[in-house]
């Protein structure tokens, strides 16, 4: 090997070092959207990244345990069409050509060290290497053209891999110890799922098959998909397990500001007097899609292109807010919780639960009583709270502001007194 090219391979192991202490680096290449390499040695796979975005994974070999290809951050400081291969320890040199074990693409990465082509493409996932990672030919010149110097590469040991890919696969991987490094464990593989945001969702037979069968590959155990409120895409989402889509539906209640009950021991959800089948998978409460109608009235639209689901329900909303979900249709109208829309505005109500008496401003008011709550007819609220409400359809939403009629509050002022 040349003098010049054992200098700039020194040069940038020290660079590599440098960016070792700050792993900030990697976070930022990640934020920033830039290239990326990752390099599983357990899955003996090499993906490439657009910033958070896997663009592709390519099967690899890697070195064999009295060689190991080594851990940690390094970046790509040299790019070779048709490397010479130095033999270690040897005195000659191998061209480019069929007998080049190199292959006819080098990315150096560390003295020594790089990412490059093969002879043997029967070698491509096992160890066997003198600690470089070999690729497929048709591969390697893929990613080679994909990639400039200075693209970061972190070598990791992970027998535990959690993927979501685009058409919203969850799978998961138990990988071989090649190595001798790493044991697996229920609770370690629980991690793993937590940290990709897929607690729960697989379930403990099913994962402690896979760590005795070690099945070196991923398997599937849910599908993710989008969920849209209302035209707003929401960080929650939807599953598909066992054939049927679910929903957390705890997260519904939530963003609809209502109440949905879980009963453990009965392993159902209710909502006022409505009641369907639930499971608790992590700490998310599921019910299947095809009960949503029975807890929630509205429209739902399965937009494949988009994996999403896209549910429009009925909320009220003040100023643009949601104010509640607790919108029930009462023959040709609508009612809201009288309880609710006083809280809003800050108004004294007497409500007698045991006779379903309602009084505003000193006055009985009509309600109907839903959930042992008093519902006010959206017709009503202008003449009871002095409230303007519109109710549109299409979006299913009620749409309130205050107050309906300007309020005179001169009969409360001291003509004696002044007020600025």
């Amino acid at each position: 090997m040349d003098k010049k090219r054992v200098y700039k391979q020194a040069f940038f192991l020290i660079l590599g070092v440098i960016l070792s202490i700050f792993p900030v680096a990697a976070q930022a290449v990640a934020e920033a959207g830039l290239p990326q390499i990752i390099i599983n040695i357990p899955s003996r796979t090499l993906e490439l990244y657009q910033g958070e975005i896997l663009l592709k994974e390519y099967p690899v070999a890697i070195g064999k345990p009295s060689t190991p290809t080594p851990v940690g951050e390094f970046t790509v400081f040299e790019k070779e069409v048709n490397p010479c291969w130095y033999p270690p320890g040897k005195q000659y040199v191998v061209p480019s050509g069929p007998d080049n074990p190199l292959g006819y693409r080098w990315l150096g990465i560390a003295p020594l060290y790089g990412i490059h082509g093969t002879n043997a493409p029967w070698s491509i996932g096992t160890a066997v290497s003198n600690g470089c990672v070999r690729m497929q030919e048709e591969d390697v010149e893929d990613l080679f053209e994909r990639i400039t110097c200075d693209t970061p590469v972190k070598i990791e040991y992970e027998r535990v891999k959690v993927r979501v890919d685009d058409k919203g696969r969850a799978t998961v991987g138990i990988y071989p110890d090649v190595y001798g490094r790493q044991k697996v464990t229920l609770l370690g593989v629980k991690q793993a799922l937590a940290k990709a945001g897929l607690e729960g969702l697989a379930e403990e037979d099913f994962l402690q098959a896979l760590i005795r069968k070690v099945p070196d590959q991923q398997v599937e155990f849910a599908r993710i998909h989008k969920l849209k409120i209302n035209g707003t895409l929401r960080p929650e989402y939807i599953i598909t397990r066992e054939g049927k889509k679910q929903i957390p539906v705890m997260t519904l209640a939530d963003i609809l500001n209502t109440t949905v009950s879980w009963d453990e021991s009965k392993q159902t959800a209710a909502r006022q007097d409505k009641v369907v089948p639930a499971k608790k998978l992590g700490n998310s409460v599921y019910i299947d899609i095809e009960n949503l109608p029975n807890l929630f009235e509205g429209r739902e639209v399965w937009n494949e292109r988009e994996n999403c689901l896209e549910l429009t329900l009925p909320v009220a909303k003040f100023e643009g807010q949601i104010v509640s979900g607790d919108l029930w249709r009462m023959d040709s109208h609508r009612a809201m919780p009288a309880l609710a829309v006083a809280k809003l505005l800050g108004e004294r109500i007497k409500w007698q639960a045991a006779t379903g008496e309602l009084v505003v401003h000193g006055k009985p008011v009509s309600v109907a009583v839903i959930g042992e709550q008093p519902y006010i007819s959206v017709a009503d609220l202008g003449k009871v709270f002095n409230l303007a409400a519109e109710w549109d359809d299409t979006e299913q939403t009620l749409e309130m502001s205050y107050p309906l009629y300007a309020i005179d509050y001169s009969m409360y002022l001291d003509p004696g007194e002044e007020f600025f």
